[in-house]
């Protein structure tokens, strides 16, 4: 309704009588920070550095990719005399740094929900404290998160303990800045020789001491042995086979072998040369033949069908239908070649690595590395940049580009693009092929290609191995060889050791099960209740046995107060969480994890309403209304089990008034202030039961 009445009518004024409702923020919505494979949404690494809201594992994968493969698992396969067989395989020898995607399966399967995840780098580097400091300053951007962990610093390279707890605190003193948000601590390494494990003491000694900061942190110990399986990398985990039974079963199998490749390569590097092109005075012929004539054909009559990719005036060219289509044929009947060439090059690698490896108690050292030179002779015609899998997997890429733009009916300038122009087009790969300039009008006599080297540098190779194998005594078949290269010779035996090695326990640090364990006690008892006495899914055990002896030096430190949660199996029960403390375990105010974080929602809940009542009048009328809105959520919490007492009056009070809660002189800077009082339920941390003889009274 207008504030002055000039026309004469009837007019609707709606009276406001309820007072606005609180709406209670999100409480277990953890940070994850740390390094991921990937962080990619639409471009490559367009997520890096920015934190990224999931919902799901899939999601995480979608956007961020899975573990990075262990490589270091040694697998012993032993046939004895009686030819039984036993499978032994260890822990990695050198453990991959990065964890956030195994800490994600353990956060999602203990209850966990939405998160963030900031990735501040791939795989390529090592992890580094001060790059985690980084990620953690892009997260204070972002309102939402209410939890802070960081899986990746247990493994940092070279990370100091003073490093490793600096990075801690300064979570902490971001959630003292920000008050909306916890952090949840993991010991940098556990050890159970100890009676008192030093990595608890260097907790407690590097870690801050300040209670306005401690207070808005928990620490939990130990480690813990989970049943997640390692992401390997099949092709470089490398099997001892020992066989007691039969032998030279390696030599053997290896000699086998070799002669099927020699036959392989003998018809096959043929046929590709003979396709790729036989140069001559008179002409040439082949499929690199095809594409290139193809290429340069002056289209002069229908017989004559081409691109005239060499006219120099761009208006001879003709780039017009069917010929994008005919030559992503023609590349296709070059690249098959080209692909069953590099299927042969991997077994000749598997076999060189398996009769190095088979022969590595009989030759020395000198005659090894001569062994590696001549597979390294080999291999390297293939691999690398500028070499022919490069060139294979480049021109494959860009047939598939061309084959999209034909799709897309993109005009002439795209597929002239693809063709000749960008940097990477399918010319100057096709060219590529062939060592020198070529002139296609007059190829010259020989002309030498990537394949020439191909068949004498294998040759080579097959006589040093025949020459040496025989010297081979006791390794079996399957010496030497991948993981990978077993599964299609013998996949019992590799789904037997598959098995073994999805049987080794990975050890993974607390906070990611423990974040996952907030947010399921949040969404089925509420965020007043401790996140205590709760088993753990996917865990084994913990690294270390506690037992009450040692829980009492880690739930109360009298020195310092910094308690440490400790997470301990219990026969009957499983693996629980047994501890509710912040790092204040002797601040009675802010002793409790639930207390602190009950707190936390209910000033960043009553905050983000009371926004509205920023530059409203400050007199009564607004007094009420933001009172009754306080006090409504309150009473709310009151009824859920939140605050203790009889009556709502019992469990929290509101004040704000003139006289009450500001003095004159506050109304006239424009301040209000609102005094709000809770009496939140606490744990019961120690339940003692007493008891006493009664005597006998009939």
């Amino acid at each position: 309704m207008p504030s002055t009445l000039k026309t004469p009518g009837v007019y609707v004024e709606e009276i406001v009588k309820f007072p606005p409702s609180v709406a209670q923020v999100e409480t277990a919505i953890p940070a994850f920070i740390g390094y991921t494979e990937k962080a990619t949404n639409k471009l490559d690494g367009d997520l890096s550095m920015i934190p990224t809201r999931i919902t799901s594992l899939l999601e995480y994968e979608r956007f961020f990719g899975g573990a990075k493969p262990e490589t270091t698992i040694e697998v012993t396969v032993t046939d004895d005399a009686n030819n039984n067989q036993s499978i032994l395989v260890t822990q990695p020898k050198s453990k991959e740094p990065f964890i956030m995607y195994y800490c994600m399966q353990l956060y999602f399967a203990n209850g966990g929900g939405p998160c963030y995840i900031t990735s501040v780098g791939d795989y390529s580097g090592v992890v580094a404290a001060a790059t985690l400091t980084d990620g953690l300053n892009e997260v204070a951007k972002v309102d939402e998160p209410t939890l802070l962990l960081f899986p990746d610093a247990t493994r940092a390279d070279g990370i100091s303990k003073t490093e490793f707890y600096d990075l801690y605190d300064a979570a902490l003193a971001q959630c003292n800045k920000l008050q909306d948000r916890f952090t949840i601590i993991d010991t940098l390494s556990y050890d159970g020789t100890f009676s008192v494990d030093p990595n608890i003491t260097d907790l407690r000694a590097e870690i801050t001491s300040e209670k306005d900061y401690a207070k808005y942190g928990a620490a939990y110990y130990p480690h813990l042995e989970t049943i997640l399986n390692y992401v390997i990398d099949p092709e470089r985990i490398i099997i001892t086979h020992i066989d007691n039974h039969e032998a030279a079963g390696a030599a053997d199998t290896i000699a086998a072998n070799l002669t099927s490749i020699d036959a392989s390569f003998s018809v096959k590097v043929d046929d590709v040369l003979e396709n790729l092109g036989t140069f001559a005075t008179d002409g040439f012929s082949g499929k690199l033949a095809d594409v290139i004539d193809y290429l340069y054909k002056d289209d002069s009559d229908a017989s004559n069908e081409g691109f005239n990719i060499g006219d120099a005036d761009d208006n001879n060219k003709n780039f017009d239908a069917p010929r994008p289509a005919k030559l992503v044929e023609k590349i296709g009947e070059l690249t098959d070649g080209l692909e069953q060439l590099v299927i042969l090059k991997n077994k000749a690698k598997v076999e060189g690595s398996a009769a190095k490896s088979a022969l590595e108690g009989e030759l020395s050292v000198g005659e090894l590395n001569t062994l590696q030179t001549q597979i390294d002779a080999l291999v390297d015609l293939f691999e690398g940049d500028g070499n022919i899998e490069d060139k294979h997997e480049e021109l494959s890429k860009l047939a598939n580009s061309l084959q999209s733009a034909i799709n897309d009916g993109s005009d002439e300038a795209t597929i002239k693009g693809i063709v000749e122009d960008n940097d990477s087009n399918i010319l100057e790969v096709v060219e590529s092929f062939l060592a020198g300039a070529f002139d296609a009008t007059s190829p010259a006599d020989g002309i030498d290609t990537d394949f020439d080297d191909i068949i004498t540098n294998w040759s080579a190779l097959k006589t040093a191995i025949d020459t040496e194998i025989v010297k081979d005594t006791n390794n079996g078949s399957m010496h030497g060889r991948s993981l990978k290269s077993l599964e299609a010779e013998d996949n019992a035996t590799y789904n037997k050791i598959k098995t073994a090695i999805n049987n080794l326990p990975m050890e993974l640090p607390p906070s990611c099960a423990v974040a996952g364990v907030y947010a399921r006690i949040d969404s089925t008892r509420g965020v007043w209740k401790a996140p205590a006495n709760v088993s753990l899914t996917y865990v084994v055990k913990p690294t270390v046995r506690i037992t009450n002896d040692i829980q009492d030096g880690l739930n109360v430190d009298t020195t310092a107060g910094k308690s440490v949660n400790a997470i301990r199996s219990f026969t009957g029960k499983g693996i629980l969480v047994w501890g509710a403390r912040t790092l204040a375990g002797n601040d009675n105010e802010w002793r409790y994890i639930s207390v602190r974080r009950f707190f936390n929602m209910v000033e960043e809940s009553v905050k983000k309403a009371s926004d509205q009542f920023v530059f409203e009048a400050n007199d009564a009328n607004t007094w009420v209304r933001i009172r009754s809105m306080i006090e409504n959520f309150l009473t709310n919490q009151w009824k859920a089990g939140a605050l203790a007492g009889a009556t709502a009056d019992e469990a929290f009070y509101v004040k704000v008034g003139l006289n009450q809660t500001m003095t004159a002189d506050d109304i006239l800077n424009g301040i209000m202030n609102v005094e709000i009082g809770m009496a939140v339920v606490r744990p019961a941390e120690f339940i003692v039961l007493k008891f006493s003889h009664k005597m006998q009274e009939s």
